[in-house]
């Protein structure tokens, strides 16, 4: 029955206990298919594993979302479901776990259609002796293994082609093309999108001063007090040495632009701590821009808060000239 074919079945710890150990959910509703699949795989010369066998398709399921396996081992038809409907299910349940379909009516055909729908190796029964089920369950979990080290790769290669390596905030590709889309959404929606263009006072100076090392400190710094000043809906990106922008989509009136500002100027007054003590202030010069009054389209709205934040910047300057 069902409640004895779920009971792990015990790994031969002793005579294994040096060896790598794998968990492995056989899904199987004859009996002495399952008990023949079972001792075939507490055979296996390279890992000692323990097997969980179920009858059903609702079985398995119910196992893959509470327990860990690193491989399935599949008959397609099996008490409450049948054929690739089967496989689907278990694919469904745990999509990065290797299955490898084992079944009593497997031909050519429905071989390549499992291949398809996400098995990792398929074999008739009928000629594949029980011996080298523990080969092919291993040859499916190291397939598994480089097609999640190459996803990770191209995870990596496309966030560093359009994050920033220092801060991981966006770039500027990744911040325009974001730009692009909030306009291409206000002007469908009559909806205005805000810039904030943010430029470092003295960084230079931080740098000549403290050493690089320092600086880049002090940029990660920045960018995360820019992210806890934003919501959710926004992005903000480093474009490069000491500037930032912030994207602000869906605003009502510059005074949306204006709150933002505000609360990034008081973030940035808070002392920067290196080793216990606060040796370097930060100053910024913010610019504001606004769509679709300063501009249309991404080039158009950054060059106006970058202009806006240069005015700022001159101001201060002929203000502190001034004071001396």
């Amino acid at each position: 029955d069902e409640a004895a074919m779920t009971a792990p079945v015990p790994s031969p710890t002793g005579r294994l206990a040096g060896r790598a150990r794998l968990r492995v959910l056989l899904v199987e509703n004859d009996p002495v298919a399952a008990r023949r699949s079972e001792a075939s795989l507490a055979a296996h010369r390279e890992f000692a594993v323990r097997v969980d066998c179920v009858p059903s398709l609702s079985g398995a399921i119910r196992l893959l979302l509470e327990q860990s396996y690193d491989a399935v081992v599949l008959e397609l038809d099996v008490d409450d479901a049948s054929g690739l409907a089967t496989l689907a299910g278990i694919r469904g349940a745990a999509p990065t776990v290797p299955v490898v379909v084992y079944a009593r009516a497997l031909d050519d055909v429905l071989a390549v259609r499992a291949l398809r729908a996400g098995a990792h190796e398929c074999h008739d029964k009928q000629h594949l002796p029980p011996v080298h089920l523990g080969r092919s369950l291993t040859f499916a979990i190291e397939r598994q293994r480089r097609l999640a080290a190459l996803e990770a790769a191209r995870v990596d290669a496309s966030h560093r082609a359009t994050h920033d390596p220092l801060t991981g905030l966006a770039n500027r590709a990744l911040f325009l093309d974001q730009l692009e889309r909030a306009l291409a959404f206000g002007t469908r929606y009559h909806r205005n999108t805000g810039v904030l263009f943010i430029d470092l006072d003295g960084f230079k100076e931080v740098n000549d001063r403290h050493g690089h090392a320092l600086g880049d400190r002090l940029l990660r710094v920045v960018a995360d007090r820019l992210v806890e000043c934003v919501r959710r809906s926004d992005a903000v990106a480093r474009l490069g040495g000491d500037e930032f922008v912030v994207l602000l989509p869906d605003v009502t009136s510059d005074r949306d632009l204006a709150h933002v500002k505000a609360s990034i100027e008081a973030s940035l007054q808070r002392p920067f701590e290196h080793e216990g003590s606060a040796v370097v202030p930060i100053a910024a010069s913010i610019g504001c821009a606004m769509s679709p009054v300063d501009g249309v389209s991404a080039p158009e709205l950054l060059a106006m808060a970058d202009a806006d934040m240069y005015r700022e910047k001159v101001q201060r300057a002929d203000s502190s000239a001034a004071q001396l």
